[in-house]
């Protein structure tokens, strides 16, 4: 049986989706099983997929959301760990080798991530994060969204205990998972970039307005559903949301929805009472 199941949600992804399987193929370490998950696509994904129906488990289903498809790979997985890729990602060679030295060498880490480098069109353009946390990062998490799906290998009894992918969100999913997870688990960070991240024209997180919607949405969720948080996160989370509600605010008044704008600039107000001043001068010009 092997150690890692490697999820990779695919939709749309014909220019991409063989160059990322085979950064897994080209792993040092072996004991590995691919599972992508097709999500609906109309162009010639599985065309391109055809040459490697032997070495992976292809799954096509009906058009869901990223969330939706990683869950169904998560349910065909068969692995104690499980490993997330992008559909237009790619690993460096020794990237399962050196989080499973990790996992062997820190029993007690639930969740291993690493640096990653963004790259276009061939080109580096940045490694990130600058600085990793491990041990207990909840407090760090909260403050800035740092882990990478792509980089990021798990144990099965994590996913176990904190549940699924929460399906409602499109972009927010994973942060609201690394959060749920980093709440309960240590976590382990391998400071190498062993991720390579592509920018192009199409990448969701593009949107800034979801983007800003579903970070909060996130927030929202831990600040209103974690019974256990302490003073400290709570004032972080009370932060988070106030900013995200301004950042949503604006967004929605550059498109005319100035009434959902007020509601979105009272909450910030609502969550964080210093905000009253700073939203009170801030000029929304109808």
């Amino acid at each position: 049986m092997p150690t890692v199941s490697v999820i990779i949600h695919t939709y749309n992804n014909e220019k991409f989706i063989a160059e990322t399987i085979e950064s897994v193929l080209g792993q040092t370490y072996k004991h590995f099983e691919i599972i992508v998950v097709d999500d609906g696509s109309v162009d010639s994904t599985r065309n391109e997929l055809e040459p490697y129906m032997e070495k992976i488990k292809y799954h096509y289903k009906e058009n869901g959301g990223i969330a939706n498809a990683k869950n169904a790979g998560i349910r065909l997985s068969e692995a104690e760990f499980i490993a997330f890729l992008d559909h237009d990602d790619l690993w460096d060679p020794d990237k399962l080798k050196l989080q499973m030295e990790c996992f062997n060498e820190n029993p007690q880490v639930g969740l291993v991530y690493a640096k990653y480098t963004s790259f276009r069109d061939g080109k580096e353009l940045r490694t990130k994060p600058e600085k990793g946390f491990s041990g207990w990062i909840f407090k760090e998490l909260l403050s800035k969204s740092f882990i990478q799906t792509s980089t990021v290998v798990v144990k099965r009894e994590c996913l176990n205990d904190v549940g699924p992918y929460d399906e409602s969100f499109s972009l927010g999913d994973e942060y609201d998972m690394f959060l749920r997870i980093a709440k309960k688990f240590q976590c382990g960070f391998v400071d190498q970039g062993l991720t390579r991240y592509r920018v192009h024209d199409t990448n969701a997180s593009k949107d800034d307005f979801l983007f800003d919607n579903e970070n909060l949405g996130v927030y929202k969720k831990v600040y209103n559903n974690f019974t256990d948080l302490d003073g400290v996160e709570k004032k972080i989370l009370r932060k988070r949301i106030a900013r995200y509600s301004l950042k949503v605010a604006e967004g929605l008044h550059s498109q005319g929805r100035l009434e959902e704008s007020k509601r979105y600039q009272k909450e910030a107000r609502n969550y964080l009472p210093f905000y009253r001043r700073f939203t009170s001068s801030k000029i929304f010009k109808t």
